[in-house]
């Protein structure tokens, strides 16, 4: 019996399109999540983060094509922030922290609208 393998080649080019259109959806930016839901710490927003990125595994939906960490240059240095698609950035809304008169609100609202 005889292996063969073989191997896939992307040009760079290519790779760059694919990945491109990976990030074609990704429209907020996790930041704008703190001034639309009065998040009170980008502590708050983390948290937010990771149980949507959580909800996303758990739900087998593909986090390439919702998330992406992006960095940036600020005055007090490199700080970091999300690139979001809708669906992404509604969940990290609903999933902040119910303490949250805007959080617990949207919530409620949902669940209203729903039944």
């Amino acid at each position: 019996m005889e292996l063969t393998t073989t191997r896939n080649y992307i040009s760079p080019g290519a790779q760059d399109f694919l990945n491109k259109l990976k990030d074609i959806n990704l429209v907020r930016y996790a930041s704008e999540a703190v001034e639309e839901m009065g998040f009170t710490s980008v502590e708050e927003l983390n948290q937010s983060i990771e149980r949507t990125i959580e909800m996303c595994i758990q739900a087998g939906i593909p986090l390439d094509g919702n998330f992406r960490r992006i960095y940036m240059c600020s005055e007090n240095g490199i700080a970091y922030d999300w690139k979001l698609s809708l669906l992404a950035y509604g969940l990290v809304c609903i999933n902040g922290s119910p303490s949250n008169p805007n959080v617990a609100r949207l919530q409620i609202g949902l669940l209203k609208n729903y039944s």
